[in-house]
């Protein structure tokens, strides 16, 4: 019995260690690469594509930082502030599931999130790769999220050694603005949340609205009543009131263009937290969690609690 429960688990273990993203083999030509994805599948890729559309809103500026050939982008990224310097200027935005503009476009390969309605539509028009927003037992930076999904799209495109130095990079550049940030960071806790047509939803790290730079780069702490309240009803939708009892001495409030009158005063006199302390940040630009967006973030959110 003993030893049937070892091969059920080495089985799992195995499997976990084969589903994620890696080369697998390429051409003898070198024209076609073959990756392992996270769903166990292998999938044939150019190796060196020239028109990539890609429907994860994550995907666009970390493209852009890998020098990827994009052709179009999500069209949430046209919401963000920082827009042109994540497409280059030259990507279209596309609607997920517009396929007939994206036949238009005649790409020779299409990224997108899992699970996509349009899947089979996309297989039929480009060599497509699905993507889970989860960890990658091959990725150098594990537990952080938005890099390791730089680094799975450096895998696509053939950029992995790029994708690790501008990681590698990175998080060198992030120890300095942590340090510049300390003397009003230090000690301190914060809470991310979004305002929402119903109330509003709570972020945990590494689920974009600004958390990878408030929890990651900046190091705001964690209050054990926000842990709590993780832990026993877990992030997502809540009504202001649901979270009196969460202490903390920051709110990150993303509010879409129109949306930010009574905000601030609301989250305060709600929550028990100083009205200079709830920091509004712009939804269309904080919602991505690129690493382009998330640097500018960071300096952007620096700028606003000095």
């Amino acid at each position: 019995m003993k030893m049937r429960l070892m091969m059920v688990i080495l089985s799992v273990l195995l499997l976990s260690a084969c589903s994620s993203f890696r080369e697998t083999g390429i051409s003898d030509d070198g024209e076609i690469r073959q990756i392992m994805t996270e769903h166990s599948e292998e999938i044939e890729l150019p190796s060196d594509p020239k028109r990539v559309i890609l429907f994860r809103g994550i995907d666009a500026g970390n493209a852009e930082l890998l020098g990827g050939d994009t052709r179009a982008v999500s069209a949430v990224v046209e919401d963000s502030r920082y827009a042109p310097m994540l497409t280059g200027g030259d990507a279209a935005y596309l609607e997920h599931g517009d396929l007939e503009a994206l036949k238009g476009l005649n790409p020779d390969l299409i990224v997108t999130y899992t699970p996509d309605e349009y899947l089979f539509d996309y297989q039929k028009i480009a060599p497509t790769v699905q993507v889970n927003y989860s960890t990658s037992t091959f990725s150098p930076f594990k537990e952080r999220l938005y890099l390791t999904h730089l680094f799975n799209l450096g895998v696509i495109l053939n950029k992995e050694e790029k994708a690790e130095e501008i990681g590698d990079e990175w998080l060198e550049k992030a120890t300095r603005l942590q340090r510049e940030a300390a003397n009003i960071v230090e000690g301190n806790t914060a809470m991310v949340l979004s305002k929402e047509d119903d109330g509003y939803l709570l972020y945990e790290e590494y689920t974009g609205f600004g958390t990878e730079a408030v929890y990651d780069v900046l190091k705001f702490g964690i209050d054990e009543t926000l842990a709590a309240e993780f832990e026993e009803r877990g992030p997502g939708p809540k009504k202001l009131g649901d979270l009196k009892e969460v202490e903390s001495d920051y709110v990150f409030v993303s509010v879409r263009e129109g949306g930010q009158s009574g905000v601030k005063e609301e989250v305060s006199e709600t929550l028990g937290v100083a009205e200079d302390n709830v920091i509004l940040l712009d939804y269309g630009t904080y919602r991505l969690n690129d690493l382009i967006s998330v640097r500018k973030q960071t300096e952007e959110i620096m700028e606003k609690i000095k």
